[in-house]
């Protein structure tokens, strides 16, 4: 096994790809983001020459539990923010803090997100690839998306509050990130192999 991870080295992200509740003309959307600038080497004491990404400034964390078959039902976002999952996914947690934008990383558990009036919907599993942003606050928005968590097993998230800013970013088609879009380390090199 070892002579495996010697043959794959590792690869360096370049950039991080997030599904993106955002709104168009008054009404919720899914996007596929990619988050700019993307990924640098990392010269902080722990970290020096790994991977890493500035998500901006961030203060007041909390921590949310969510039963398992959470129903959310129609909303905004409550403010604008990000989203993370460890095994859960994506939506907006759904409780108000004094900070208008905010990461939430999702620990555990599934977050089911439909739009109404629209068939776009996305199911994000916790993980590294459960980072989401959403924006879809009532001045942007009419009627919000729509949130479950349809998972056996509670979701845990952390909402982490960013100051008020949303990041700068690419849109790389409408509708959730696909699989392919996220950014996967391994991927890269398996794909030398073709």
């Amino acid at each position: 096994m070892a002579d495996l991870y010697n043959y794959f080295p590792f690869v360096p992200p370049t950039f991080l790809n997030i599904t993106a509740i955002s709104a168009q003309n008054g009404s919720s959307v899914l996007e596929c983001w990619q988050i700019l600038p993307g990924f640098t080497t990392s010269s902080q004491a722990g970290t020096a020459g790994a991977s890493i990404l500035q998500l901006g400034n961030v203060a007041n964390m909390s921590y949310s539990v969510l039963p398992p078959k959470f129903e959310a039902g129609l909303h905004n976002a409550p403010t604008t923010q990000y989203v993370m999952s460890r095994t859960s996914t994506h939506p907006p947690i759904l409780t108000h803090l004094h900070s208008p934008e905010r990461w939430v990383a999702f620990l555990s558990g599934l977050a089911h997100v439909t739009i109404p009036g629209s068939t776009a919907e996305a199911y994000i599993p916790g993980g590294k690839d459960g980072f989401i942003f959403a924006a879809d606050t009532a001045a942007v928005s009419t009627k919000g998306h729509s949130t479950n968590y349809p998972s056996d097993s509670e979701t845990i998230a952390l909402q982490i509050p960013t100051g008020g800013t949303i990041p700068q970013h690419n849109v790389l088609h409408s509708g959730p990130c696909k699989p392919a879009k996220f950014q996967r380390r391994k991927a890269a090199a398996l794909n030398d192999l073709d």
